[in-house]
């Protein structure tokens, strides 16, 4: 018997959700800003939020690590592509759809995707509590 290993939050795969937060999102973001968004995106229900588009495994905290490593992978493939911005100014790196995102984004027609826009809704309206929610706040929240 032969198993095909698959690798989850791969950059590719972060890639795709990134391209959905800012289109969603529709401004400038950061790195950082990008983390905290791409893990309230799959664990919403930790911050208040819908069910969670991932299930819960022991130890999800630190895949927040793993992404801050993988993110700029993402952004290079994505930006090399034309399917991202990048802006840069004296306070740093920022990243924001445009127009490529959009159409890349809205061929995007799987369950789990459809399901991704569920929850980017809800982060829209409620980015700033997001962003200002401490990591080590969110395992009393969960």
């Amino acid at each position: 018997m032969t198993f095909t290993h698959t690798s989850f939050n791969s950059p590719v795969e972060i890639g795709t959700r990134v391209a959905l937060i800012l289109t969603s999102l529709d401004l400038p973001l950061g790195l950082d800003e990008l983390v905290i968004l791409d893990y309230a995106l799959l664990y919403s229900k930790e911050f208040g939020g819908p069910e969670n588009l991932h299930p819960a495994l022991p130890n999800h905290l630190a895949e927040i690590a793993h992404r801050r490593e993988v993110i700029p992978r993402s952004l290079s493939f994505l930006s090399r592509r034309g399917l991202i911005r990048m802006l840069v100014d004296d306070t740093g790196y920022y990243y924001c759809a445009n127009e490529c995102t959009t159409d890349f984004v809205s061929c995007l027609q799987s369950p789990y995707y459809k399901k991704s826009w569920a929850r980017l809704n809800w982060i829209s309206e409620n980015r700033e509590k997001v962003l200002s929610t401490k990591i080590l706040e969110l395992k009393s929240l969960s």
